[in-house]
């Protein structure tokens, strides 16, 4: 009979537990009241798609691409993500999302987040005593710059702290096939996923240097393969990585036509002839980069920022996020970027541990930890990370929304069955809540920026359907600017669109029309009222509202 698990190995299992039943649970709640959004839908038509033979293809992501954003083309069928991500390892995903649809990407990404803490857990018991290795799981589990990415729509990023941790495991427990594993698995995550081997490697170099050829080839690898796939691979696809991600991610250091566009390599060569810029960047906005720090220190009570392990195993991707730019804001603590920097914050934490003489944290030591960890937790709450606590916490406070959640719940359930009204094989522009609702399928695009698609001999169609949440719009385009836009475009442009799209079904304010549909006069004139009613102001007349 197996050994019984010991209680140290017990109580971190109930921790893990604890945190995906959670966020499950609040994964759930998020898909089932239209929270999840346009990346879901994203990565779900990239497997969907997968899985029939057309590999890593999603007219989705083409709507993001550069011919698309820059050029005015419609999103076209045949366009591979590889030119904007290169996220091989995605595909060991799709089987899961061929048997079970959607609920797969949630599942996905809690299960590799909770896999991870428990490979840090025995990690750290490697290392430290059992009572230490058990706090740093709490810590794991209960950061903020977790959590937030956690409960988010699916990232391809929730795939590295497994991978990095697996990584440290192997090399303590020196095991080849871990090592090696976990190595080659890492830079498959994404294109700038190789970072991590680059970090590790150093530390090695400084803590291990016996081990110098493990590290130097850690290092080749890693950036050998960004370099590689960055320069020569992902330009096979599309230009969007040139001409799109680098130049609004990180076009304050060119000095050419941005629109020209710029290789990684080419691109660290115009940042280090600018030093200056670069010193900026790092250091602005020093408030929040002085909170980020902290978002990801408390957790671990501040070890971290005194960790000189956890500065060179996270120095690297901490870089790259200081150094960018972009509407994404990379220095937000509850996206999918700190995945990037977990890792490298846990693994800090645990060897200044390893390195103390008193390696088992004191009485008031811990009772300052758990203060830390709740107020973490407390903080991530108030945030309603990706509006999963829209049940309770209010999406802004002024001016003030919130749904109970009886109403948002039999909203999803309205959404789930007048989209059933869409045949699986119909081509579908939706606005952005339904988007993961109608993804599975070979034409998708995002309502109201398109009508059209470019099928696989480049000719021009409409979409043989539109879907529409009106009711989400207008509850929070009264504090939020992007969905007033929207409201705004869609009251404007859908009145003349209903010429040759038709009303199919119209219940809570989610209208479905179809191309050359059937006339139902009654579901027009109702869908024609409620597109009359008068805009809520202007949000940017408001204050303090947040999401």
């Amino acid at each position: 009979m197996p050994a019984p698990l010991s209680k140290p190995t017990r109580q971190a299992l109930v921790a893990a537990l604890i945190f995906a039943v959670v966020a499950l649970l609040l994964q759930a709640w998020r898909s089932h009241v239209l929270l999840a959004s346009y990346d879901q839908g994203i990565f779900q038509q990239v497997l969907w798609n997968s899985l029939r033979g057309h590999l890593f293809e999603s007219t989705l992501s083409s709507q993001l691409s550069t011919n698309v954003i820059h050029s005015g083309e419609p999103a076209g069928l045949g366009y591979a993500r590889l030119g904007q991500h290169f996220t091989p390892s995605l595909l060991l995903w799709a089987p899961l999302l061929g048997l079970i649809g959607g609920a797969a990407l949630p599942l996905v990404q809690v299960g590799l987040i909770v896999l991870a803490g428990l490979v840090l857990h025995q990690l750290a018991l490697q290392l430290v005593p059992a009572r230490t290795a058990n706090w740093l799981t709490y810590g794991f589990y209960g950061g903020n710059a977790l959590i937030g990415p956690t409960l988010g729509n699916f990232t391809d990023l929730c795939q590295l702290p497994l991978a990095v941790f697996a990584l440290m495991l192997g090399l303590q427990r020196r095991m080849g096939w871990l090592i090696l594993s976990a190595a080659v698995v890492i830079p498959l995550i994404r294109e700038d996923t190789g970072i991590m081997l680059i970090a590790i490697g150093l530390w090695l170099l400084l803590r291990e240097p016996k081990r110098w050829p493990i590290a130097i080839a850690l290092i080749i690898w890693g950036a050998g393969w960004m370099v590689l796939v960055t320069n020569a691979l992902m330009p096979l696809f599309s230009d969007d990585n040139s001409k799109r991600f680098m130049v609004e991610n990180f076009g304050q250091y060119l000095d050419v036509d941005s629109s020209e566009g710029a290789s990684s390599l080419s691109m660290l060569q115009q940042a280090l002839s600018h030093p200056l810029v670069m010193f900026k960047e790092l250091i602005s906005p020093p408030g929040q980069t002085f909170l980020y720090l902290l978002g990801h220190g408390l957790p671990f009570l501040m070890v971290p920022l005194i960790s000189m392990d956890a500065w060179v195993l996270a120095g690297p991707s901490l870089l790259g996020l200081f150094l960018a730019q972009g509407s994404n804001d990379p220095l937000s603590i509850t996206i999918r970027y700190t995945l990037l920097v977990v890792p490298g914050f846990s693994l800090g934490a645990l060897l200044w541990w390893s390195r103390r003489q008193q390696q088992i944290p004191g009485r008031r030591t811990r009772l300052a930890w758990g203060i830390a960890i709740s107020l973490s937790l407390l903080l991530t709450v108030s945030s309603n990370p990706h509006r999963s606590l829209s049940w309770i916490v209010p999406d802004s406070v002024s001016p003030l929304v919130f749904s109970s959640p009886i109403q948002q719940w039999e909203h999803g359930q309205d959404a789930r069955q007048v989209l059933n009204l869409i045949p699986k094989n119909a081509s579908v522009s939706a606005n952005t809540p339904l988007i993961p609702l109608i993804a599975r399928r070979e034409v998708a695009v995002r309502f109201p920026e398109s009508l059209y698609y470019l099928n696989r001999d480049k000719k021009k169609l409409a979409v043989d359907w539109i879907a529409v949440d009106l009711d989400w719009l207008e509850r929070y385009s009264v504090a939020f600017r992007s969905d007033w836009r929207e409201l705004s475009r869609i009251k404007q442009e859908l009145p003349d669109q209903m010429g040759a799209y038709r009303v199919q079904g119209l219940t809570d304010g989610i209208a479905v029309l179809q191309h050359n549909g059937p006339l139902n006069p009654g579901l027009e004139q109702q869908l024609l009222k409620r597109l009359a009613k008068p805009l809520p102001p202007d949000p940017r007349l408001h204050s303090n509202n947040h999401s």
